[in-house]
């Protein structure tokens, strides 16, 4: 039984690590799919906050179709490039290259930008929704202040 168990799992496992760490399919590679997503919409959020606010502050209202248009241009001018660039074609395979070939300062240097690319996405949507606010004249007051 236990013969049968080890060689069950060796088995298993091949079909696990193929499922996670594939590089054109895995499970890993969605996850990085959606993380660049998310964190790299985020920097058109300024631009589409800004749009917005000053729209509103100029024309008194703002219609259904105005939000689709401050939404649609800044993603078109800036998160359409950069998906372009990663994933069409399936480039990041030969970033994945490129990658093994690096020692390990590169990679070091790398998971730090990668860190600030993050940590400059969250500031930046706070920084947005200030200046939505502030282009507006609108006094937010929060609870601890």
């Amino acid at each position: 039984m236990r013969e049968r168990y080890y060689e069950n799992t060796k088995k298993s496992q091949d079909i696990i690590n193929d499922f996670y760490y594939n590089k054109k399919r895995g499970f890993c590679i969605g996850i990085a799919h959606h993380n660049f997503d998310a964190f790299y919409s985020i920097y058109t959020c300024i631009l589409s906050f800004v749009i917005q606010a000053l729209y509103i502050k100029f024309n008194g209202e703002i219609n259904t179709f105005v939000i689709l248009i401050t939404i649609a241009i800044p993603i078109g001018i800036c998160y359409i490039p950069a998906y372009k660039a990663v994933f069409s074609n399936d480039k990041y395979l030969q970033y994945f290259k490129q990658f093994e070939k690096e020692d390990e300062h590169w990679h070091k240097k790398w998971k730090r930008r990668t860190t600030v690319f993050i940590l400059g996405a969250i500031a930046s949507i706070i920084f947005a929704i200030y200046l939505y606010f502030t282009i507006l004249d609108v006094k937010v007051r929060f609870p601890w202040m």
